[in-house]
């Protein structure tokens, strides 16, 4: 009779076993998040120092107007067949030109313009002829990090709390009550252009096609909002204090462990756990960071 062993240390392994996968996949997550963040912060204040900078002022206006204009666009352009045909062009075209405007506010305080025209040449170049899954993701990265240190220099953190509070109700509009999220991430996919960070369970992944993206198999997506938010806030905290501004980003990273402890945790789905919505536990601790900063 063949040996079985016995359930009691099956389930231990299958316990440990799930911890790693946890593990693994939140560095993954978790480290492109924070290196988001922890670049904008960087930028911000390389960019506040600087002289030559022309910093926005009085930006949530602005901001909240682009916000609806978006949406607005995002909307009709979804709702027209017509547009089906144009979608991926469109789509492709949005994605680079935040990746190349971000990526250039970025490099650029570090490099000469010239040097950051180059390099972020050479980063489109990759990602429109291998459009791999690490291409998409420093694309991603680098556009995030110079948006949010840039356009969070023009706003008051008690503005981005505002902010965080309206985006976290849609949000959770979207997921659980209309579903939108999802069908736009579908969207995306499907016009291979994903507007977030694409994150994989293993580390070969990263050499895998944007086409073969699968979410729930070896990838999960963290959309462009739950990562450009959270640096945004840390990026309006600069002239308060680097201090303070890491103190965003370091909670705001909870804030993701605790969202993806809460995904990974749910109980009949072990493959596919039902999609959540990541960024209130996020906005929510990004908050509290900022509360500890006034105390401090």
């Amino acid at each position: 009779m063949k040996y079985k062993t016995p359930k009691v240390i099956r389930d231990k392994k299958a316990k440990k076993q799930a911890l790693v996968n946890f593990l693994k996949t939140f560095l993954f997550k978790g480290g492109m998040f924070f290196l988001t963040s922890l670049l904008a912060v960087v930028c911000a204040f390389r960019l506040s120092v600087s002289e030559k900078t022309y910093l926005p002022q009085n930006l949530l206006q602005g901001i909240l107007v682009c916000l609806f204009i978006f949406a607005i666009f995002i909307i009709i352009f979804l709702s027209y067949k017509r547009f089906k045909k144009y979608r991926e062009l469109i789509y492709k075209g949005l994605f680079l030109i935040v990746a190349f405007w971000g990526g250039m506010t970025a490099l650029s305080v570090f490099i000469p313009v010239f040097g950051a025209i180059l390099v972020m040449g050479v980063l489109i170049a990759l990602w429109l002829n291998s459009s791999t899954v690490l291409a998409h993701n420093i694309l991603v990265v680098l556009g995030l990090s110079g948006a949010a240190s840039f356009l969070g220099l023009g706003v008051s953190p008690s503005a981005v709390v505002i902010i965080l509070l309206v985006i976290s109700m849609y949000d959770f509009i979207a997921v659980y009550k209309t579903k939108y999220t999802a069908s736009l991430l579908q969207e995306m996919i499907k016009n291979k252009v994903i507007f977030g960070l694409i994150i994989p369970k293993e580390a070969k992944h990263f050499k895998c096609k944007i086409k073969e993206v699968k979410v729930g198999e070896k990838f999960l997506i963290l959309g462009a909002g739950n990562v450009f938010f959270p640096a945004l806030f840390a990026s309006s905290l600069v002239f308060t204090g680097l201090n303070s501004a890491l103190i965003i980003s370091v909670f705001s990273l909870l804030g993701l462990l605790f969202s993806y402890w809460l995904f990974a945790s749910q109980k009949g789905a072990k493959k596919n756990p039902e999609p959540m919505s990541v960024f209130p536990p996020v906005a929510l601790f990004a908050i509290i960071g900022y509360l500890l900063t006034l105390l401090i």
